[in-house]
């Protein structure tokens, strides 16, 4: 009887941690990425070589996703992606457009506007 109580104890005690940890993770963000801000703030802060604060196609394509995207999508993916976030078709991703889901994206299931 004492083995089954220290036993069950143990369970619900690592049952109660896992609970704790995923509502923690919660918290802190939706997924991988966190904050879509932060995490546009440090992809325009690792990507931006001309030191604008924004990223141009050419910087984009050298995120560590573009080769993932050329490996899925072929060549076009990256122009495909880029012009998705590219709102104000300015050539540029600004942190706006990056934090942004890109067209077609994070909309599913919600009616259109009229």
């Amino acid at each position: 009887m004492k083995k089954f109580l220290v036993v069950a104890t143990t369970l619900v005690a690592g049952f109660a941690l896992g609970l704790t940890q995923a509502e923690d993770g919660k918290e802190k963000g939706k997924g991988k990425g966190g904050d879509p801000a932060k995490r546009a703030e440090g992809m325009i802060k690792s990507l931006d070589k001309d030191g604008n604060g924004t990223l141009s196609k050419e910087e984009f394509a050298a995120s560590p996703n573009a080769a993932k995207m050329k490996e899925k999508g072929g060549e076009g993916a990256i122009d495909k992606a880029f012009a998705a976030r590219d709102t104000n078709k300015d050539g540029q991703l600004d942190k706006a457009e990056l934090s942004a889901p890109p067209k077609g994206k994070g909309d599913k299931g919600k009616p259109k506007a009229e």
